[in-house]
């Protein structure tokens, strides 16, 4: 007999995350909440860890043979209080970025060199430039001179 695969509604997967997530939500561990769900995305979800009292992605994924959820890696994350206006300087960074903020320290390093190298190739164009005009002043002073000699 063939198997199915079923979706899990978002309900399912609340439900699964938070069993996963409070192993001790029974009687015997006396009902003890260890992580509250904030959201719950296609792959990953937002929450709370009481013990430790900081904000967590618990990344996971559905085991199609068991039809159970599995949580296969838990990354500490940040909650940012930030005004309108630092939103949309957010978005663009991390539209800037690829649709991440990772690395983005490393790729304003990286433009800051290149500003830099810019800044110095403008300077040593400049200066070839000045370089460029005396010898074409020199140049029109020694045809004028020679002109007067062959005249």
């Amino acid at each position: 007999m063939p198997k199915i695969n079923f979706r899990l509604s978002d309900g399912e997967k609340f439900e699964a995350l938070w069993a996963l997530l409070n192993p001790e939500f029974n009687e015997e561990g006396n009902w003890t909440v260890s992580c509250g769900i904030s959201a719950v995305y296609d792959d990953y979800a937002l929450v709370f860890n009481y013990e430790t009292g900081e904000h967590e992605r618990a990344y996971y994924s559905k085991n199609d043979e068991t039809d159970m959820v599995e949580i296969s890696e838990r990354v500490k994350v940040y909650i940012v209080d930030v005004t309108e206006a630092e939103k949309n300087t957010l978005d663009t960074l991390r539209a800037l970025n690829g649709g991440t903020y990772e690395l983005v320290n490393e790729t304003l390093l990286n433009a800051e060199e290149t500003l830099e190298k810019n800044a110095e190739f403008s300077a040593k164009i400049e200066e070839l430039n000045e370089t460029v005009a005396t010898l074409n002043t020199e140049k029109d002073e020694l045809v004028a001179a020679a002109e007067t000699f062959t005249a």
